[in-house]
């Protein structure tokens, strides 16, 4: 299994903090986020320093 492209536990939470403390939190109310996604629009690294990649559907 190949996990190059995983996220750490410790990722999330940046994500999470940057959604929460986000101005326009209210814009993202009633939608559903990819958390690689949302990392890319908030320049968020990893622990590692790297950038995960967003997966969807579409590019699985």
């Amino acid at each position: 299994m190949d996990l190059s492209n995983s996220e750490s536990p410790q990722y999330l939470g940046r994500v999470i903090a940057a959604v929460y403390t986000d101005r326009a939190l209210m814009d993202k109310s009633g939608n559903s986020y990819v958390a690689a996604k949302l990392g890319l629009e908030y320049g968020i690294s990893d622990i590692d320093g790297k950038i995960p990649a967003p997966l969807s559907v579409e590019n699985v």
